[in-house]
């Protein structure tokens, strides 16, 4: 299964830097993320995240999202829930409303330092009607991640380097894979429930009209409890 998707990956990337006529753009990213045990198996989250895009000229999305959920398996099994609420800047010129649904299953196993993660979310986004039509509504995702996490022993520094494959399934028009994207992250712990994440991440177009590459440096402040 790990080989089939690293196979899926290398082709898509090559896909992707072989398609012309493809623009770039720069942005950043500041948010903040927070999670607590709720006694048991069971935790709840909370996220907040700011966007800019168009060369850090332009704010792109103001994200609220809160999720609860579960781990079996000794832990090595995570299934969550999340429900966000989205005010992005669309492609007319003006911020819209969204609502987002997400169901997430992610696999865990630790090998020495490393820990490797494989996870896989059904999401749907669900568009507010009164200030545009949208040609589908809701919009349904399948995303599969692969994650592999590095820590030195007794350090405070933690290494990160992911990889995820965004499935449209439900546009006639436009579905199938359309969008690969890729993470560096580098985590410093600050105190024993803070830590702050610097990342850099690359999200390729695939397969699409007028494709673009978009490279994000972001800033994350997480919480745990």
């Amino acid at each position: 299964m790990k080989r089939l998707l690293l196979i899926v990956i290398l082709l898509a990337s090559l896909r992707t830097f072989a398609q012309s006529e493809r623009t770039t753009d720069f942005g950043g990213i500041v948010s903040a993320e927070a999670e607590a045990s709720l006694g048991g198996p069971w935790g709840l989250s909370a996220e907040e995240e700011l966007r800019f895009d168009h060369n850090f000229s332009q704010f792109d999305r103001w994200l609220n999202s809160v999720g609860v959920d579960y781990s079996c398996l000794h832990n090595r099994m995570n299934i969550g829930l999340t429900a966000d609420y989205v005010r992005r800047h669309n492609d007319r010129g003006y911020y819209e409303n969204r609502g987002r649904l997400g169901l997430q299953v992610t696999y865990t196993e630790e090998y020495r330092r490393f820990k490797f993660q494989v996870r896989s979310k059904a999401m749907g986004t669900f568009f507010d009607e009164r200030t545009c039509e949208h040609r589908v509504n809701p919009r349904l995702y399948w995303r599969n991640r692969l994650k592999v996490t590095y820590q030195p022993m007794n350090s405070r520094w933690k290494y990160a380097l992911s990889t995820e494959l965004f499935w449209l399934t439900n546009d006639p028009k436009k579905g199938g894979l359309d969008n690969l994207r890729t993470v560096l992250s580098v985590d410093y712990r600050l105190a024993r429930r803070y830590t702050l994440s610097a990342f850099a991440r690359m999200d390729n177009d695939l397969w699409v009209n007028n494709p673009v590459d978009r490279f994000y440096l972001g800033l994350t402040l997480k919480a745990k409890y």
